[in-house]
C-alpha cells in the first residue's frame, strides 16, 4: 500500500458522526458480495452530503460470501473493528470485494472501476479509462493536496473559491461521497495557513482579521441551502471548531447565523425532573442526587449530533461560573451518557456541570426528537 492510499484512507473517515437513512441516494439493482479470508467484522458506510449512510454492520464468515444488497450507488468506506479503513466504489454493477485478513486493503472481481481508482491513488500507471466518478474523486483528492500551498490572503480568497465552487458544480456526484465534508473542512483548516500580520498592527488585529474570514466563510456555505438545509449546514461549521475546543470561535459562528443555530425537532420539553433523579460530575465520580444541587439549576438537553447544543450549553456552563452563585448546568443527555458528552466538563473552568446519568429517565422521557438547543430552569419545586 502506498503512502498516497494510506494517507486518503486514514483521513476518509475523520469527521463522520452523524448517521441517517438512505434518502437522496440514487437506486440500482446492483449487488456486493464480501469474501474473507478470516473471520472479520465489518461496518460499510456511504454518505449523503454531510450525513453519513450505514449501509451494513455485521460479521464476514470465512468461506461463505456476505451479499450485501444496496440502492446506495457512490464512495463507501469499509471500517474494520480495529480502525483500518478503505474506499469503495458502489456502482451499479455488482461485483466481489475480497478480504484477506482486518487490516489490509481489499481486492475486487469484477469492479475495473476500483482497480482503476486504486492504481491511480498509488500513483501507478494504467491505461486511461473513461469512469467518471473515480476521476471525479481523484481531482477531489488533488485540490484538497493543492490547499497545502497556500500562504496568503490572496491565495487563500483564490482556493477557497476554487474549492466552493468545485462543490457547488459537482454536488450532484460528490453529495455520495465523503468528499463535500472533506472539502469544507479543509476549506476552514486554510484559514490557519495565512499570515494575516500587518505591521505595526496589534496582535488583536491578526485575530479579528482570522475570525472575520472564518465568519464569511461560514455565509458563502450558508448559501448552498438548495443543497443543504441551512441548520446542517451551520451544525457542521460548528463542529470543525467545536471538536478542536475551539468553543469560542464555534459561539461566534452561532451568534452571527443565530437563525440556522438549531437542530430541528418538537419544542415540547419534557416535564419531570425528579428529586431523586442520578447525577454525576464526571466519569467514575460518585453518583449524587438532583435534589443535592440546592437552589435554582439550568436543565440543559444536548444531543451528541447537534454541535450547537453542546456549544450552547458549554457557554451558558461558562456564563453562571462567572456569576457569583455560580448556578448548576445539568446536562440532560438525548442519548445514553457518553465520553462526548461528559467531555463538556473539561471546557468549563471552574465550572458547575452535571450529567445525568439515568437510563429509566431518559427512556421515559426523552423518547421524541427535542427542537435543540434547550434550557429548562428548575428550582427546587420543581
Amino acid at each position: 500500500m502506498t503512502s498516497n492510499i494510506m494517507t486518503y484512507i486514514y483521513r476518509i473517515a475523520y469527521f463522520l458522526f452523524i448517521v441517517v437513512a438512505l434518502s437522496g441516494c440514487a437506486t440500482g439493482s446492483g449487488k456486493l458480495v464480501v469474501h474473507s479470508q478470516t473471520s472479520v467484522a465489518i461496518d460499510l458506510i456511504g454518505y449523503d452530503g454531510l450525513n453519513e449512510v450505514r449501509i451494513f454492520a455485521g460479521d464476514v464468515v470465512p468461506g461463505s460470501g456476505q451479499e450485501i444488497q444496496t440502492p446506495y450507488r457512490g464512495l463507501a468506506l469499509l471500517v474494520f473493528a480495529g480502525g483500518q479503513q478503505f474506499p469503495v466504489i458502489i456502482g451499479e454493477k455488482s461485483f466481489t470485494l475480497k478480504i484477506a485478513g482486518p487490516g489490509g486493503p481489499p481486492s475486487f472481481v469484477g469492479s475495473n472501476e476500483n482497480d482503476f481508482f486504486y492504481k491511480s491513488l498509488s500513483g501507478d500507471d494504467y491505461p486511461p479509462r473513461q469512469y467518471d466518478f473515480a476521476l471525479l474523486m481523484i481531482k477531489a483528492k488533488n485540490l484538497l493536496k493543492s490547499s497545502q500551498s497556500v500562504k496568503t490572503v490572496k491565495e487563500l480568497t483564490a482556493k477557497k473559491k476554487e474549492y466552493y465552487e468545485f462543490v457547488r458544480k459537482h454536488y450532484g456526484s460528490l453529495k455520495h461521497s465523503d468528499m463535500v465534508r472533506r472539502l469544507i473542512a479543509q476549506y476552514f483548516m486554510m484559514h490557519e495557513y495565512v499570515d494575516y500580520h500587518t505591521k505595526g498592527a496589534p496582535a488583536t488585529d491578526i485575530r479579528d482579521k482570522y475570525q472575520k474570514e472564518v465568519l464569511n466563510g461560514v455565509k458563502s456555505w450558508l448559501e448552498l441551502k438548495t443543497y443543504i438545509p441551512e441548520q446542517e449546514m451551520l451544525n457542521y461549521c460548528v463542529s470543525l471548531y467545536y471538536d478542536r475546543s475551539m468553543v469560542t470561535l464555534a459561539s461566534q459562528i452561532i451568534e452571527n447565523f443565530r437563525d440556522a443555530a438549531y437542530c430541528s425537532g418538537t419544542e415540547t420539553k419534557p416535564s419531570g425532573f425528579p428529586g431523586d433523579l442520578r447525577i454525576i460530575k464526571k466519569k467514575g465520580a460518585k453518583a449524587r442526587k438532583l435534589d443535592d444541587l440546592k437552589g435554582d439549576k439550568v436543565i440543559a438537553y444536548v444531543s451528541d449530533d447537534c454541535p450547537v447544543s453542546m456549544v450552547e450549553t458549554v457557554i451558558k456552563a461558562r456564563q453562571m461560573a462567572a456569576k457569583k452563585e455560580n448556578m448548576p448546568v445539568v446536562v440532560a443527555p438525548l442519548q445514553k451518557l457518553s465520553d462526548s458528552h461528559l467531555a463538556m466538563a473539561r471546557m468549563v473552568s471552574n465550572g458547575n456541570m452535571y450529567f445525568i446519568d439515568d437510563e429509566t429517565w431518559r427512556k421515559a422521557n426523552l423518547n421524541e426528537k427535542i427542537k435543540l438547543p434547550s434550557f429548562v430552569l428548575r428550582g427546587d419545586a420543581r
